[in-house]
């Protein structure tokens, strides 16, 4: 089949040129944005429950546990509003890593561009951007970054 229709899969390489729209308002390409050993490109929305749930009980921890190491999280949301995504970043204390959103909701064209259907769904990247493993979550995902 054609390579373009095919979801990305272990080993292949993320467009690391790919712009992505900051919510600080800047937009940077995605290889400025990635750790030192080890990144979790993590697709999310305010509107996800089991998404805001990650954020909370996994992410924020395995982040001020493994980021002095070389670990880097770089949060895509699939939001509309920037009220709602703003908001949802504050409260779940996510603000510590960059995130980027095109805010067209399910529209989203990096979504799109990598060929995903559903979210919470996510990629961890080695320091060139190649895809080592895809939607690990919880306990899975803390285990992964510890031995990596």
């Amino acid at each position: 089949g054609d390579r373009k229709t095919l979801p990305v899969l272990i080993g292949d390489q993320i467009p690391l040129d790919y712009p992505m729209p900051m919510l600080s308002g800047d937009t940077v390409a995605l290889r400025q944005l990635l750790g030192k050993r080890l990144t979790l490109l993590d697709f999310w929305a305010s509107w996800c429950a089991p998404c805001r749930k990650e954020n909370r009980n996994t992410l924020v921890s395995l982040w001020d546990k493994q980021h002095e190491a070389g670990f880097q999280i770089v949060g895509y949301a699939l939001d509309a509003s920037h009220g709602a995504w703003s908001a949802a970043i504050e409260k779940d204390g996510v603000g510590r890593w960059p995130h980027a959103s095109h805010l067209q909701g399910d529209d989203a064209p990096l979504f799109k561009e990598l060929r995903m259907t559903s979210i919470p769904a996510n990629f961890l990247l080695d320091e060139n951007g190649k895809v080592l493993a895809k939607n690990l979550h919880g306990e899975e995902l803390v285990k992964f970054v510890e031995r990596y």
